[in-house]
């Protein structure tokens, strides 16, 4: 009996450190790959924008591929990663960004709130309640979205405004492009390290948010057809 118990025990065991094993993998692998993926991007802050420079028109080829294929409707996948915990948090959802640059954010998992930047008002929907959020209330959450309803267009003067602007040249980048901005406002400079983004043909697929200390954030984004647009 003692045996057996001790056997079972041990199969038991072996099972939860397979187990464990497998899951330390999976995270392993999503963290390289996220880690590498950041790690080529990074390379942009090398490559400054100058007013007037051929970087600088390339930057409007690229924002003039955004403006044609406005209004956007995309799938979106949030990966929260913190320094204090091992795996990422992660939620899901979906934009649509209007040619007039009105931004309206579902966050379907792991819980339903939206959001919806217009005309500069920004406003807060969760259980039937609607709530305006001020600049002053909530600056870093204000601040992030009136900056993303912007980002799509891509112009060189605004973003100016508050950043420095960088452009990795596409032959390091197997045809995609990546942007870096880093902050020059000082309000940003306090919850922003610098944003990545990168995209191809006409559309971002992903932007990388990083925090004074290393904290990131990661959004992937994929089209969703417009006739499955709700």
């Amino acid at each position: 009996m003692t045996i057996r118990t001790l056997a079972g025990g041990n199969a038991g065991m072996s099972t939860c450190l397979k187990a464990n094993a497998k899951q330390a993998l999976k995270v392993l692998g999503l963290w390289l790959c996220v880690c590498s993926s950041i790690s080529v991007a990074q390379g942009v802050f090398d490559y400054p924008i100058k007013t007037g420079s051929a970087e600088a028109q390339t930057l409007e080829s690229i924002a003039a591929e955004l403006r044609q294929n406005l209004p956007l409707n995309a799938a979106v996948e949030q990966q929260k990663y913190l320094a204090v915990l091992r795996e990422p948090m992660i939620s899901t959802g979906a934009l649509n960004l209007t040619a007039d640059g009105d931004l309206h954010w579902r966050i379907a998992e792991p819980f339903a709130v939206s959001y919806s930047m217009t005309a500069g008002e920004l406003t807060r929907t969760m259980d039937g309640a609607v709530e305006i959020i001020s600049a002053s209330a909530e600056p870093a959450l204000y601040g992030f979205f009136q900056l993303f309803s912007r980002l799509f267009e891509l112009s060189l003067q605004e973003l100016n405004n508050y950043f420095a602007v960088y452009l990795l040249p596409q032959a390091d980048t197997d045809e995609r492009w990546v942007i870096g901005l880093t902050p020059e406002d000082t309000r940003l400079k306090k919850v922003l390290a610098h944003i990545i983004v990168q995209g191809k043909d006409g559309a971002i697929e992903q932007v990388t948010l990083t925090e004074p200390g290393d904290d990131y954030t990661l959004l992937k984004f994929s089209n969703i057809p417009a006739d499955k647009v709700k």
